[in-house]
């Protein structure tokens, strides 16, 4: 039998009324009235009786103020994997390691932890040394190429609406700062990006600016460790998406992008019109005809 104090952090299982099928974090607030009340991750209050007690259990130590390395907690498993995302989130603290594995949570907000000053923090710094960080990860691989005169691969994947392309983004970035030559070719790969999104994004019901193809993008290094090129290879390009496209959702950015911003005598040397007058860029009801 567990006995609980006031303050104590328990798994509740409430499986059944909740739209994730893991327990929840809470907190016992009163257990001295022949019932237990506990407040949840989320706020709700419960009170559980004597006899539904086996449906809490103890929170391990590690779970309760998060860690930065999911290894190291106890409860090692979806629920408290979730939990510690949540909260070193609501800490605004985006990025967590699984060993060498770096989870990110995208905040929709701009954080100020991209500066100059961070890529010199995490410049030749072994994972781990400083708090999670994906400058972290993309030192990692330059220093391992450098180190090992091996190709590196970094796999950048998620959901839509993750931060996939974001992340892509500043791993640009930064390999472009330490690279040790600011040349025109670093502000090429960097720059190639709004041209990327013009012709491979489109807006969806979950992501104003979701990609809607894959991408392979080949950084080339110099034996001084600086960037000489670059080769971007796309693929599962989403080409359904040219003549239709879900109720609230639009096609790629450029169609959109060239029928706001051409003059009325380019659209006319080129025959298009406005945007409403495409039954394909504008239909809010698709049918199969």
């Amino acid at each position: 039998m567990v006995i609980l104090q006031q303050g104590d952090y328990v798994w509740m299982d409430l499986r059944t009324r909740r739209e994730f099928e893991v327990p929840i974090g809470a907190v016992v607030k009163l257990c001295d009235s022949g019932q237990i009340q506990v407040i949840d991750d989320e706020g709700n209050e419960h009170w559980v009786s004597p006899q539904n007690a086996g449906h809490i259990k103890p929170m391990h130590p590690t779970s309760i103020h998060g860690v930065e390395d999911m290894i190291r907690l106890g409860d090692l498993n979806e629920a408290g994997i979730l939990r510690n995302l949540l909260i070193r989130y609501r800490e605004r603290l985006i990025y967590t390691y699984t060993g060498s594995i770096l989870v990110a949570v995208n905040p929709y907000q701009l954080l100020p932890i991209y500066s100059p000053d961070q890529i010199r923090l995490y410049t030749n710094k072994k994972i781990g040394e400083m708090p999670p960080h994906i400058f972290a990860i993309a030192d990692n691989c330059y220093f391992n190429m450098q180190r090992n005169n091996k190709d590196q691969c970094c796999i950048i994947s998620g959901e839509s609406g993750a931060g996939k392309t974001e992340s892509t983004k500043l791993i640009l970035q930064f390999l472009a700062a330490i690279s040790g030559q600011h040349s025109w070719i670093e502000q090429q790969v960097l720059e190639a990006n709004p041209i990327l999104e013009a012709f491979g994004n489109a807006k969806t019901i979950r992501n104003d600016n979701s990609s809607r193809f894959g991408k392979y993008i080949d950084i080339h290094f110099n034996k001084r460790g600086a960037i000489e090129g670059a080769k971007i290879e796309q693929y599962l390009l989403e080409k359904s998406r040219v003549c239709r496209q879900a109720q609230e959702e639009r096609n790629y950015h450029i169609f959109y992008c060239m029928l706001k911003g051409m003059s009325s005598e380019q659209k006319k040397m080129l025959g298009l019109k406005k945007a409403t007058d495409y039954n394909y860029l504008s239909m809010e009801v698709l049918s199969d005809n």
